[in-house]
């Protein structure tokens, strides 16, 4: 399947990194996060290079729904829950401050990338006791939420949780216009890390500062992540033309889908997964079924 972000953007290419070098810093990733640790460290001062696989932005970030807000599902009664107030309040102000950082360098780079600020809804069709529940846990944390009855969503729902003030973007777009002042090498795949040295098939980079930004950590010696992580997948469909519905939507309850608008195209997401477990596969088929 395409990316909608893919089709509409031509990122720039990137050397191969064919010698040993020696850096301050080394970024491993050139994902959304690898690309900007990179611009950030380098524009503090940090001489850095940036590793990638294979091409910046083809894995996640070509595939993402592209909403930068601080609503992630029903997340914050269950931070408050598991880590305290302190802790909850620590992932809420990072994730508001993340929006309005991501305004700043796009409007400091003049980035055009269709940047656009929206409410975001927590959505459900059955009982709204749980989403009272996280409006009393986000409110506490001081984000700016309600409890609203109805929204342009082409279908009823019972109740929806609105944080105001968030936002959505092309995501290639963005990183585009942020890569071309990086040192970034492509098709670089990095084998290992040895105390201050990536080891590439061709080269050694040694640096004072190394960077994990991959999706999913590949060095398990340290954290052994690999026991404590699995990876999910989900499903996402364009559709073509629809009206706006002026907002993202995740909706809550079992098999809910996302949405958000995409100019006159929406996008609707859902099927989440943990991978290798979709023996009966389907999944972009339902949601065409879910769309008519």
């Amino acid at each position: 399947m395409n990316s909608i972000w893919s089709k509409t953007t031509t990122l720039p290419k990137f050397p191969t990194l064919e010698k040993s070098i020696e850096v301050e810093a080394v970024v491993i990733g050139g994902g959304m996060a690898g690309i900007l640790i990179a611009y950030y460290l380098q524009n503090n001062g940090v001489e850095t290079i940036l590793l990638e696989g294979n091409t910046i932005g083809s894995g996640q970030t070509k595939n993402t729904t592209a909403k930068i807000t601080s609503q992630h599902s029903l997340i914050y009664k269950k931070l408050i829950k598991q880590f305290g107030i302190e802790q909850a309040q620590q992932y809420a102000d990072a994730n508001q401050i993340a929006i309005k950082e991501f305004k700043k360098l796009i409007e400091k780079n003049e980035i055009q990338c269709e940047f656009e600020i929206k409410d975001a809804y927590l959505y459900t069709t059955k009982e709204k006791e749980i989403l009272e529940e996280e409006l009393e846990a986000a409110t506490l944390l001081g984000i700016s939420a309600e409890l609203v009855d109805t929204t342009k969503l082409p279908f009823s729902i019972t109740s929806a949780l609105k944080f105001s003030e968030q936002a959505q973007f092309h995501p290639l777009k963005f990183m585009k216009t942020l890569s071309e002042n990086l040192k970034i090498y492509e098709n670089s795949p990095v084998l290992d890390v040895q105390d201050n040295k990536v080891i590439l098939d061709n080269a050694v980079v040694e640096a004072k500062h190394i960077i994990f930004a991959t999706h999913f950590p590949f060095v398990n010696t340290i954290g052994h992540f690999f026991a404590k992580m699995h990876q999910e997948r989900s499903y996402v469909i364009a559709l073509q033309p629809v009206d706006s519905i002026d907002g993202m939507y995740i909706g809550i309850d079992e098999n809910g889908f996302s949405f958000r608008n995409v100019g006159d195209i929406l996008l609707l997401g859902g099927g989440n997964h943990r991978t290798r477990e979709n023996s009966l596969g389907g999944r972009y088929e339902n949601l065409r079924e879910v769309a008519k």
